[in-house]
């Protein structure tokens, strides 16, 4: 009973799948011919944005001399504020050492005012005392 049931499926299945192979044949046009068709249309709109892109690419060739002038002022200004920055520490560091003379200067004068003191006993002039 069983092997006549697959005998008589394999007899429907022979008859059938030439028929499916040919619907799958059809579907499988169908669908390359809208895929063709699709390509179509795409290549229509790319070829449409050919104008829009070469107005785009005029006006970036235009805004480049300008881009390229302010890259060079940046750089010039990236310079001057590396040299105003090394002017400013060498001139504090000028500063700090003047500062450090004249503390040597001023201390060595005070020693010497104070061994000088030390060694002269302290005489009063006679316009001090009001005579």
């Amino acid at each position: 009973m069983i092997d006549s049931l697959f005998m008589d499926l394999g007899a429907v299945c022979r008859n059938l799948l030439p028929i499916l192979g040919a619907a799958a044949l059809i579907y499988l046009c169908i669908v390359l011919r809208r895929l063709a068709g699709m390509l179509d249309e795409t290549t229509k709109v790319i070829k449409g944005l050919d104008p829009t892109v070469k107005s785009v690419n005029q006006s970036l060739e235009k805004v480049q001399a300008p881009l390229d002038t302010v890259v060079k002022y940046s750089h010039t200004l990236d310079d001057m504020h590396d040299k105003t920055i090394d002017s400013v520490q060498r001139m504090a560091e000028s500063a700090s050492e003047s500062v450090d003379k004249v503390k040597e200067y001023v201390s060595g004068k005070l020693q010497e005012m104070d061994t000088y003191d030390a060694v002269q006993p302290y005489k009063p002039e006679s316009s001090e005392t009001g005579e």
